[in-house]
């Protein structure tokens, strides 16, 4: 436990619930945490870039600002803030699209519990800082911007665990540049480092800002994604295939094209994120061996 108080805001216009936390995070746990309270998001966006801050209490529903953009306004605002939403019962599907749109977690306002409370405090902070972290270290692969694969293994690992707790379905895809070895042989290895950051650019184009990708070989590439209710393999994947092709209308001489390995992750299941990478190591393997065949 770090040695300094949390620096918590709370922004909450139920005032009632903002006195519970308060007595909560600052006296049943002296010296935890320091809260700070705002009841309207226009005095939040004033106050958050004057004041030290380690992480936001926010309630996405507020007497100026309703919803996603409420998260969107202050993330935008603070982008090197971890935000963790406070959300009543029935209103717990926003808070979901908040934390896949980049929000840490959620916490909903009928099932308070003091230990949880503090455990998601401390995990977000933690977690956030860990982010920062990974983009000021080695961690990131120089040539696209991603994480490199201590990066992504880092990262993933502890979204594994957030989503197994809140009981959301991953999605972890294995890709492959295809015929990289041409292409450098062909056009020269200047134009095989274009076509890996391109790829890198329509992975990120394709998925949520939320998910993690990361560059974890010379070609291969890896996404770890939560998925939506409504949304499927199937439709993620053609996503990515449009935006492949897409980009391939826009050059000469080669197309681009991925192999790829898609596994789900489900929450119930034990399978360990080394054990989901090897399987969909697998299916990308497979997938290559069909595409020459064909």
């Amino acid at each position: 436990m770090a040695s300094n108080p949390i620096k918590v805001l709370v922004v909450e216009d139920d005032l009632e619930y903002a006195s519970l936390l308060h007595i909560i995070l600052g006296e049943v746990n002296p010296g935890l945490c320091q809260l700070t309270h705002i009841d309207n998001l226009k005095d939040a966006l004033s106050l958050l870039p004057h004041h030290d801050i380690d992480i936001v209490l926010l309630d996405l529903f507020l007497p100026d600002s309703f919803g996603l953009d409420t998260f969107f306004q202050i993330a935008s605002n603070s982008p090197d803030i971890p935000i963790v939403i406070i959300t009543a019962l029935n209103d717990k599907s926003a808070a979901v699209r908040a934390v896949r749109e980049g929000a840490q977690d959620y916490l909903i306002k009928d099932e308070l519990n003091v230990n949880q409370l503090l455990r998601i405090l401390q995990y977000a902070v933690e977690r956030h800082r860990t982010l920062e972290s990974l983009k000021h270290q080695t961690l990131v692969d120089d040539l696209t911007g991603l994480f490199n694969r201590r990066g992504f293994l880092s990262l993933a690992d502890q979204q594994v665990r957030i989503a197994k707790r809140a009981e959301w379905e991953s999605i972890l895809l294995f890709a492959d540049l295809d015929n990289l070895k041409i292409i450098n042989d062909q056009f020269g290895h200047s134009e095989g480092d274009r076509a890996i950051k391109a790829i890198a650019s329509i992975l990120k184009e394709t998925f949520r800002t939320s998910d993690i990708i990361g560059r974890v070989g010379g070609d291969e590439f890896i996404v770890l994604a939560i998925k939506t209710s409504d949304e499927s393999v199937a439709s993620m994947t053609a996503r990515l295939e449009r935006n492949i092709k897409h980009y391939n209308h826009q050059i000469e001489g080669y197309e681009l094209a991925l192999s790829f390995g898609v596994v789900h992750l489900d929450p119930h299941d034990d399978t360990s994120l080394e054990e989901a990478i090897a399987e969909a190591d697998n299916r990308l393997y497979d997938h290559k061996q069909r595409k020459m065949k064909a």
